[in-house]
C-alpha cells in the first residue's frame, strides 16, 4: 500500500516567508578604531579601521544595516559629507551592536577619528533587493506559513496557509506545463477581513489534470494595490508516472537545462552530479524541496546520484544530455 501511494501521490511542503515586520532602528551611537584588525584585504587594499555602532533597538539578523553615508558634523552648522570611503558588510555582535570595517584607497592614509571629530552615520535596509532608510518599521503583505500540492487521480490538490496577511486581495494558482507558459487557473480571494489577519489561515484549491507529464504549480500572492510575490514551486507527477524521481527533459538539448522531481518532500537528501569518467561535477547537499533544477551541462552522459540522509537509501538515475 505504501508503494502504491508513493506512486500516485507526489507531496511537496515547505516554509515560506513572503513578508513580515521588519524592524529598521536607527543609529544611536558610534564607536571608531583605527588600524585594520580583524578586517580582511579588499582588492589589495588593507582596511583602515572598523566602527562599530549601535541602534535604539535591536537589530534583526536577517537585516543587518547598511552603511550608506557618513557625515562630519564637527560644525553642527556646517556638516560635511565624508567622500573616499567605503564600508565593508556589518556582522552583529552578541551584544547587538554591528561592526563595519571601512576602506580609504591605498594611497589616502587618512582616516574616519580625526582630532576632537565627530561623525554621523547614515545607514539603509536592503529589504527585498530595495534600500530602505531606518525609521518606522515595514510591514509586508503576508507570511506564508506552508504550501502542498498532491495529485490522486485526475485531481491535484493545493492547500496554503497563511501565519498573518496585511493588505492582502487574495492569490493566484499558476500552473506550468512540461516547457510552456505560466498559466492562471483560478483566483482564490483572501479570507482575512478587509485583507488584515494575524491568525492562521487555511486555502485549498482542487486543480481538474489529467496530464500524462510533470506540472508545476505556484502561488501568486496579491496585494490590495496589486503589488505581488510569488511562492516557491511546487511540482507533481503526471497520470502513470510512478518512478521515485523523474528527470526531464531528458535527453536534454536546451542549453543543458533540466529538472529533477523526487518522490516527496519528507526528506533530505545529499545529490551528486557524476560524469562517466567518475568526476564529481556538481553537488547539493541538504536538499528539501522536491524539486531541483540543472544547468549549462555539456553534452554527454551523467549519473544523478542522490542520497536519502534519514534512511540511506541511495539511487542513481541516468541522464543524456545531446548537442543542439
Amino acid at each position: 500500500m505504501k508503494k502504491f501511494l508513493l506512486s500516485c501521490l507526489l507531496i511537496a511542503s515547505v516554509s515560506l516567508i513572503f513578508a513580515q515586520t521588519i524592524s529598521r532602528p536607527c543609529v544611536a551611537d558610534y564607536k571608531i578604531n583605527n588600524g585594520g584588525g580583524n578586517c580582511p584585504d579588499v582588492n589589495g587594499v588593507s582596511a583602515t579601521g572598523s566602527v562599530t555602532l549601535s541602534f535604539e533597538s535591536d537589530v534583526d539578523p536577517a537585516h543587518v544595516p547598511l552603511i550608506t553615508a557618513v557625515s562630519d558634523i564637527t560644525d553642527p552648522n556646517n556638516p560635511v559629507l565624508v567622500t573616499g570611503v567605503t564600508f565593508g558588510s556589518g556582522e552583529l555582535l552578541n551584544n547587538g551592536d554591528v561592526k563595519y570595517c571601512y576602506y580609504i584607497g591605498p594611497n589616502n592614509n587618512n582616516n574616519l577619528l580625526g582630532h576632537n571629530s565627530q561623525f554621523r552615520f547614515t545607514v539603509a535596509y536592503d529589504i527585498n533587493g530595495q534600500l530602505f532608510p531606518c525609521g518606522t518599521p515595514i510591514t509586508l503583505p503576508v507570511v506564508f506559513k506552508a504550501f502542498t500540492a498532491s495529485r490522486s487521480s485526475n485531481t491535484v490538490a493545493l492547500k496554503w496557509t497563511s501565519a498573518s496577511e496585511y493588505n492582502n486581495l487574495g492569490f493566484e494558482v499558476q500552473r506550468l506545463i512540461g516547457t510552456g507558459t505560466w498559466q492562471t487557473v483560478s483566483f482564490v480571494p483572501t479570507q482575512a477581513a478587509g485583507g488584515n489577519s494575524v491568525s492562521e489561515l487555511t486555502y485549498t484549491y482542487n486543480d481538474l489534470n489529467a496530464i500524462k507529464g510533470v506540472s508545476q504549480y505556484r502561488i501568486r500572492q496579491v496585494d490590495i494595490d496589486q503589488r505581488s510575490k510569488f511562492s516557491e514551486i511546487r511540482a507533481v507527477r503526471g497520470i502513470g508516472q510512478i518512478s521515485k524521481t523523474i528527470i526531464y527533459p531528458n535527453p536534454s538539448t536546451s542549453g543543458g537545462k533540466l529538472n529533477v522531481i523526487f518522490d516527496d518532500a519528507e526528506g533530505t537528501r545529499d545529490v551528486s552530479l557524476i560524469d562517466m569518467n567518475g568526476r564529481l561535477i556538481k553537488q547539493w547537499k541538504d536538499v528539501t524541496n522536491n524539486n531541483l533544477q540543472i544547468e549549462n551541462l555539456t553534452p554527454g552522459f551523467y549519473n544523478l546520484r542522490i542520497m536519502v540522509r534519514e534512511t540511506g537509501e541511495q539511487s542513481i538515475e541516468k541522464i543524456v544530455v545531446n548537442k543542439n
